[in-house]
């Protein structure tokens, strides 16, 4: 018998040529919560971050959602992941900490496949390594960011 199940689920949108959403939900017994991230992506930076908690664990849980603003102008690169963790994490919630984090590598990971496929479909050809070099020298700091997990 099932005892305890926790649900994570990422999307990324891409909402012109700047920037993408990263959409989150985080749900289990214990915990419901979501966030929005708007990412320049020419930038690679996170120009807003909204969240919500349902269910939460403690009172100071909700009140840690100001906490999560601070990410505003961010670069996703190497240094994010501690930034979150210190920042986000600790004073505010680190549930919401570790989502946001799981939804600025998901959408570096989407930019990756969503570029790849736009390749292929241009040369079916293509290197995989080779654009994956090309990839890392376009983008140095996702690559360092991602390179970290």
């Amino acid at each position: 018998m099932l005892a305890y199940s926790r649900a994570k689920s990422i999307g990324v949108q891409r909402q012109g040529e700047e920037l993408r959403v990263v959409s989150g939900v985080l749900e289990d017994e214990l915990y419901a919560m979501k966030c929005e991230i708007v990412i320049n992506w020419p930038l690679q930076t996170i120009e807003s971050v909204q969240t919500r908690m349902k269910r939460f664990t403690t009172t100071r849980c909700p009140l840690a959602q100001p906490v999560f603003v601070k990410a505003e102008g961010w670069k996703l690169d190497s240094e994010l992941d501690g930034k979150i963790k210190k920042i986000l994490g600790r004073e505010g919630c680190r549930h919401m900490a570790v989502l946001i984090g799981d939804c600025c590598r998901t959408v570096a990971r989407a930019e990756l496949a969503r570029e790849l496929a736009t390749a292929r479909s241009a040369d079916p050809s293509i290197d995989p390594k080779a654009f994956l070099q090309d990839f890392g020298r376009r983008y140095p700091g996702i690559v360092e960011y991602t390179r970290t997990q």
